[in-house]
């Protein structure tokens, strides 16, 4: 696959990575970019041969936010439409496969809104998250106001949509934000093993264990449990479940 806007690479076995690729604008979000996002998350998803996904950007920047030159002066109307045809945002909020984010520089707006939909995320020392919609008269309109609450907890989410409030890696990662804090130059390296790792789990479990965490992030404790046991219970009549069950008990007798 071939885009303007992303580059795509197999660095191992099962792994796909995405690329954010506009360089010159720190991979600023336009509707290109997030057309092209969501044409290779499809490709992906029914792709037999990738179990996980990486997305990442430069060494200097994940992605700085929405292209402002495409907002600038259109309506609120015109913006509804324009989120709509981003198939990005849909397509990787419906990813069933594993998603790790790898996040050097800034990822500011859009860009940290990309990052908290992804499954686990990665970030090199130094690196810049925020949501700095407030200065341009707007708030976060792809999920950042919700998730960022359900993970940090509403005093610091206030502070960080009504007064831009920017935390790096650090504070990033003690907020349950952040999975890892990573050397810059060993983080896509990590990214890729982790990939790996997800990507040789027995895939049925793996994508029922995303669907539960994520139901957990967005409903009371009694639905999550429902899900969490309508999900458990057809495993066992998998044949990887039987396998691997089998395979434990040999080798421990």
């Amino acid at each position: 696959m071939q885009f303007e806007t992303l580059l795509i690479e197999t660095p191992a076995k099962g792994v796909a990575l995405i690329r954010l690729n506009r360089p010159r604008q720190y991979n600023a979000l336009n509707s290109t970019l997030l057309v092209e996002l969501g044409d290779a998350l499809n490709h992906f998803e029914t792709d037999d041969a990738v179990g996980a996904v990486i997305i990442t950007g430069s060494d200097k920047a994940f992605a700085a936010g929405a292209d402002i030159a495409e907002m600038v002066g259109i309506s609120g109307q015109q913006m509804l439409e324009m989120v709509e045809a981003s198939t990005g945002w849909r397509a990787l909020s419906t990813f069933t496969k594993p998603t790790v984010c790898a996040v050097s520089g800034m990822a500011l707006g859009g860009g940290f809104e990309l990052a908290l939909q992804c499954d686990i995320l990665l970030a090199t020392k130094g690196a810049k998250f925020a949501l700095p919609e407030v200065n341009l008269g707007v708030i976060p309109g792809a999920g950042g106001t919700q998730r960022v609450a359900r993970i940090i907890g509403k005093s610091l989410a206030m502070e960080m949509i009504m007064n831009g409030r920017a935390l790096f890696a650090e504070e990033a990662h003690q907020r349950g934000i952040v999975s890892r804090v990573i050397e810059p130059t060993e983080i896509e390296a990590e990214a890729v093993q982790l990939a790996s790792e997800l990507a040789s789990r027995a895939p049925l479990a793996v994508r029922a264990g995303k669907a539960c965490v994520n139901k957990a992030m967005s409903s009371t404790l009694e639905e999550g449990l429902l899900f969490e046991r309508n999900a458990f219970i057809p495993l066992f009549d998998t044949e990887d479940a039987k396998q691997m069950m089998t395979a434990f008990l040999n080798k421990s007798n």
